[in-house]
């Protein structure tokens, strides 16, 4: 993905999170752009949901596409599928995305990348409203 590509999808997604109606006209060409790279940078596991959780959360599209950027920039190779699924948990009270990073490492290097991708972005670019919406973890495969 281009500097670009993310400099319009930060702008497209800020002004139609600016709505309050993300269902107007204005926002949902935005919104789509906002789907379709999204889908170039993830295996959606569940789509429908995640379409709709996104349309909710105008915001996130941004810092999904710089989450991608850096799992890359991390785990490099090793990073053979990145895929977003949607969770809906009542019973951890929580509701938002796993992005799931898929390697062959084995379970301990995939945790040591990961806990580098949280201490080395994550968590201090990512607001703990949007971290809400979001999780980050490994699979191996």
């Amino acid at each position: 993905m281009s500097e670009t590509q993310a400099a319009i999808l930060t702008t497209k997604s800020a002004s139609s999170f600016a709505s309050s109606d993300h269902t107007t006209s204005k926002a949902l060409p935005a919104y789509k752009d906002d789907i379709a790279l999204l889908k170039s940078l993830y295996t959606f596991n569940n789509s429908v949901e995640i379409k709709k959780f996104l349309q909710t959360h105008v915001a996130l599209s941004a810092h999904l596409v710089e989450a991608h950027k850096q799992i890359v920039r991390v785990f490099g190779d090793e990073a053979v599928e990145i895929c977003l699924e949607y969770a809906n948990d009542p019973e951890e009270n929580f509701e938002g995305l796993f992005v799931i990073v898929k390697t062959t490492l084995p379970p301990a290097q995939s945790l040591d990348l990961l806990d580098r991708f949280d201490e080395e972005w994550f968590l201090d670019h990512v607001s703990s409203e949007i971290g809400a919406l979001f999780a980050v973890t490994v699979r191996p495969i």
